[in-house]
């Protein structure tokens, strides 16, 4: 009778494994039994990273593993968000962004789909970017640089992290709504772009307000404007680009959490109760908006319609732009 039952089991256990329905299930019960990766698309030092280590440390807590933070940058976040689109499990997820999830589709063809290869967590946080200068540079408002522009067509060149990125797109809807000629240099991280305005090798750069602050601070760099609609409350001083130049203009980045499209969806909902539990606290909370980042979350569901949604604004926006791959 024994060995009757134990085949019994087994035969039904074989049945299950078939259908892909027990690995599942057992999976996500167990889930997470070892160290979990986030994977940061661009370099260390970057807002991307900076925000990964910013939530991994409550998200750990609260999920009850260990977070390992880990930077993959290249080809303007394509190398590592692809690896972690064809990651076989739950255990390695990505800090996905406008930039990997909405503007490089718009840019050219990718080795990996927005949509089909990524189950969306939750969103983290939006910023804005803020236009910085060398303080060498004649500049003190939009307005002064579109003239100073104007008067030196082709001559006025600005860094970002590359083609794509965010820092890129911004200085291209800058050109394309004020009829300026702002030169783009492309660099294999933001970082290194902002190194160059640092040391005097090009005139100004769109950078995250996470990354540029303490040059701001230290009056390393001018901060003549930021990108979001509203100023900022870490820089009450610096207006919009919309009010002292450029009416209308609008460019913020969002920030959240993805996982691999073929992620069992109740794993994909412990990661995004966990993520929200962690963005709602204080501390976090204080840490993300001492970066300029607005703290939001929001359902999975939510996240993948705004990937949808922006997938189609930003295909207009780089038309409209005249941005392209380089």
């Amino acid at each position: 009778m024994r060995r009757l039952l134990v085949r019994h089991f087994t035969v039904i256990g074989l049945m299950f494994a078939g259908t892909g329905i027990m690995p599942h299930a057992a999976f996500s019960q167990s889930y997470p039994n070892r160290p979990v990766r986030i994977v940061s698309a661009f370099a260390a030092g970057g807002s991307n990273d900076v925000i990964a280590r910013i939530i991994s440390p409550k998200f750990s807590e609260l999920l009850g593993q260990q977070i390992i933070v880990e930077n993959r940058p290249g080809a303007g976040g394509v190398i590592g968000t692809e690896a972690v689109a064809k990651a076989a499990d739950g255990y390695t997820l990505t800090v996905a962004t406008a930039t990997t999830h909405a503007i490089a589709p718009a840019l050219r063809p990718l080795p990996y789909d927005p949509v089909k290869d990524f189950a969306p967590v939750g969103l983290i946080g939006v910023t804005p970017y803020v236009i910085l200068v060398h303080p060498t540079v004649p500049v003190r408002t939009v307005k002064e640089l579109v003239a100073l522009a104007k008067a030196r067509s082709g001559q006025v060149e600005f860094g970002s992290g590359g083609v794509g990125t965010p820092g890129h797109l911004a200085g291209a809807m800058l050109n394309s709504m004020t009829g300026i000629k702002l030169v783009h240099i492309p660099y294999k991280a933001g970082n290194l772009a902002l190194n160059d305005l640092l040391g005097g090798h090009i005139s100004l750069t769109f950078s995250t307000t996470i990354t540029s602050t303490q040059f701001i601070q230290n009056k390393r760099v001018r901060a003549i404007a930021v990108t979001s609609a509203k100023r900022v409350p870490a820089f009450p001083d610096v207006p919009t680009v919309a009010e002292s130049g450029a009416p209308g203009y609008d460019f913020t980045l969002w920030l959240g959490l993805a996982a691999p499209g073929g992620t069992p969806q109740t794993i994909v909902q412990r990661l995004s109760d966990t993520l929200v539990k962690t963005v709602q606290t204080p501390d976090v909370r204080t840490k993300l908006l001492a970066q300029s980042v607005e703290p939001l979350y929001s359902t999975p569901k939510e996240l993948a319609d705004r990937i949808i949604r922006e997938l189609v604004v930003y295909a207009k926006v780089v038309k409209e732009s005249g941005a392209t791959a380089e």
